[in-house]
């Protein structure tokens, strides 16, 4: 081995730790950059009986969004979005009993109530059993 070699050896390993060392700051640095998800929240009910009368509901805290989904085996549910004021959002309600159902809102949407809890429900407006087999909300 000659005096060339040996010298550049410890400057290869100071490059490469170098290298090393700055691939790692700037993927932490990268880590940092990236806005941290949005924290999302949600629940749900599922396979459970209605009997006529009874509703079944499930709530989440909402930051900035609200969507909720439900599905029955037979007709005989209907379904709605409760705002943190209490009162039904505005569209979110199904139209009459159904076998399925989708509504959400959003910030800067005209039925938003802002910030809070909000509640999906699904209530048996018929004169039979019904079966709700999947009722959920999910919050942003």
């Amino acid at each position: 081995m000659t005096k060339t070699e040996t010298q550049d050896r410890p400057r290869r390993r100071g490059r490469r730790a170098a290298t090393g060392l700055a691939l790692a700051g700037a993927a932490t640095l990268a880590a940092l950059a990236v806005p941290a998800a949005a924290f999302a929240g949600g629940g749900s009910i599922s396979n459970t009986t209605l009997r006529p009368g009874d509703e079944a509901c499930v709530a989440a805290h909402a930051v900035s969004s609200v969507s909720a989904s439900g599905s029955a085996n037979a007709p005989g549910l209907k379904f709605k979005i409760i705002g943190q004021s209490g009162t039904v959002v505005t569209g979110s309600g199904s139209p009459g009993p159904v076998t399925s159902w989708g509504a959400q809102t959003q910030a800067g949407w005209y039925n938003w109530q802002g910030e809070g809890d909000y509640t999906a429900c699904a209530k048996n407006n018929g004169t039979s059993n019904v079966r709700l087999n999947l009722l959920v909300i999910d919050t942003v």
